[in-house]
């Protein structure tokens, strides 16, 4: 087996561990250890990446000073991830299920923007973006999220939005600067805001740093995320990576049928299913 296949295995793998870290994470600890605990293990992974990949660090500082509102942008990236990693914990805390089903809904829109800006979505490709949103308005109305209150909802919609928003932004930043430049400055960012935001709240800083699921989830989440930029950049193409981690939303919606009792295995495999089958004509 070569060393491309072996990064799929294990990027498989570390996606669905991370979920579940997380989902563990968003019922026994505060929200807002999540930035926290993300940011610093992904600052971690980077730090013990350096060695190898540093030399892109070197070429995006000359970019981010050639071109300042490059570097703002990624700034501006890492604050809305805190948004992000605080409502998506909050929504995981009730529906693993609802939190994974945010990407298919958030994928067909990047995909419709995408087109506005320039790309060229084949019949397939829209014929995917019109079933990843029927499918996220089935689920809304049928599936798990038909459960839950108006918040957890509202939840859903606003990661939406910023799934789409940060979306768009890796994709532009990406073309402009590298994947390790951005990760840095994207990750020092949101732990240094979520540092002066919970500064005074000692019980949470000890258990972003200290507490086990803390350190496990963020362990995970460093793994799939290195994984994930460096396999699509140097070894496999990023459709490959993109339809690799699709295949864990049957997974994950299975496990939350059978752990936590999101509905039935059989009605969660089937959305799951459904998703991974509507993302394919985007990325093939």
């Amino acid at each position: 087996m070569d060393v491309g296949n072996i990064l799929l295995i294990v990027l498989f793998f570390a996606t669905i561990a991370h979920l579940l870290s997380l989902k563990v994470c968003s019922v026994t600890l505060d929200h807002r250890t999540a930035p926290l605990f993300i940011s610093g293990w992904t600052l971690l992974g980077l730090l013990g990446a350096a060695p190898f990949f540093g030399h892109l660090w070197t070429e995006g500082q000359d970019i981010f000073i050639a071109h300042p509102m490059l570097l703002a942008l990624a700034m501006a990236k890492g604050m809305l991830l805190y948004l992000l990693f605080v409502i998506s914990q909050q929504l995981m805390q009730v529906s693993l299920s609802s939190r994974h089903y945010v990407t298919p809904l958030t994928i067909g829109f990047m995909a419709v923007i995408n087109s506005f800006l320039g790309e060229n979505l084949t019949p397939q490709q829209w014929a995917g973006c019109l079933g990843l949103f029927a499918l996220a308005v089935g689920f809304f109305f049928k599936g798990h999220l038909s459960e839950l209150s108006s918040p957890s909802r509202l939840a859903y919609g606003k990661l939406v939005a910023l799934g789409v928003t940060l979306g768009v932004m890796d994709h532009f930043l990406t073309g402009k600067t590298n994947w390790f430049s951005l990760l840095l400055v994207s990750n020092i960012t949101l732990f240094v805001f979520s540092l002066a935001l919970n500064y005074r709240n000692v019980p949470l800083l000890k258990a972003a740093f200290l507490h086990k699921s803390a350190a496990i989830a963020g362990l995970f989440y460093m793994t799939a995320e290195l994984l994930k930029f460096y396999q699509q950049v140097s070894i496999n193409p990023v459709s490959v990576v993109v339809t690799v981690q699709a295949l864990t939303k049957p997974v994950i919606l299975m496990l939350s049928a059978l752990i936590w009792q999101e509905r039935t295995v059989r009605e969660q495999m089937i959305w799951g299913g459904l998703a991974f089958v509507a993302t394919l004509p985007l990325f093939f």
